[in-house]
């Protein structure tokens, strides 16, 4: 799959289905210091994401400091060709206008390769 470079970020796009409810999603970080993917809460309420009592909370730190995020099972992720069923994401808001960060839950799990020189992400 292309990825895109704007001269600071790699980014990518993604499928996500959740409750047979499916939404494709540009603008997502390819984030490697990244350890969950994280989507953006206003691009998953579209499809019917919503916080719901018992679904799991936590504190997640980075660079701009500290966020809460909750935590939702995907009926699946597709990222081009490759889908993963019952995949855990977070849904938090990220600072300015990108739609998620593809981290390495996902991308080492499943041995994904980023290739640099080509500007392609596959596995």
């Amino acid at each position: 799959m292309k990825i895109s470079y704007d001269g600071q970020l790699l980014t990518t796009e993604l499928t996500v289905t959740y409750r047979g409810q499916t939404v494709t999603i540009s603008d997502i970080i390819i984030d490697t210091g990244s350890s969950h993917t994280i989507i953006s809460p206003d691009i998953l309420e579209g499809i019917g994401v919503i916080y719901e009592n018992g679904d799991p909370i936590y504190e997640a730190y980075g660079i701009g400091g500290s966020m809460p995020f909750y935590t939702k099972v995907m009926d699946e992720v597709k990222i081009d060709m490759f889908t993963v069923e019952n995949f855990e994401v977070d849904v938090g808001v990220l600072p300015k206008e990108h739609n998620g960060l593809l981290g390495l839950d996902l991308l080492k799990e499943h041995g994904f390769i980023i290739d640099l020189a080509k500007l392609e992400l596959y596995r």
